[in-house]
């Protein structure tokens, strides 16, 4: 039985079919979905402060808004956040764990593209660390 469902956003095509796939599992299951975008953190010449800009923050909160807004309106109950990370991946297994999912549903591709051949590095190494079920939602 599914009563939690992660599913991350980048604000892309993918993410927000992942997003609509995740709402009709949450309705049919009855379930709540957490919605996460992850603040890249982003490195400056020889800097080792890695720590995110505030304008990429609210970059990801508004992508994170706008999607717990949408679900709302379906009915779904939803929670967001934006968690702060080097390893997107690692963001999104970490959050899994410790929120307790019983699903994750994300996009195969976000922003950067097709940076892999079949499925986007971020969602290939959230398949390979997660200790829950992934569902990938293909771009279209």
């Amino acid at each position: 039985m599914v009563k939690r469902i992660l599913t991350p956003t980048d604000g892309s095509d993918t993410a927000k079919s992942a997003i609509m796939f995740a709402k009709d599992i949450a309705i049919a299951e009855n379930a709540e979905v957490e919605v996460i975008g992850v603040a890249h953190a982003v490195q400056f010449g020889d800097s080792t402060d890695y720590d995110p800009t505030p304008e990429i923050q609210a970059e990801e909160q508004a992508y994170v808004d706008a999607e717990v807004a949408q679900l709302a309106a379906a009915g779904v109950q939803a929670i967001g956040k934006v968690v702060c990370c080097n390893q997107p991946y690692k963001a999104i297994t970490d959050t899994a764990e410790e929120d307790g999912v019983d699903l994750i549903i994300m996009g195969t591709h976000g922003r950067t593209g097709l940076s892999r051949a079949v499925i986007g590095s971020v969602a290939d190494r959230v398949v390979r660390h997660s200790n829950v079920p992934v569902v990938l939602v293909p771009m279209r």
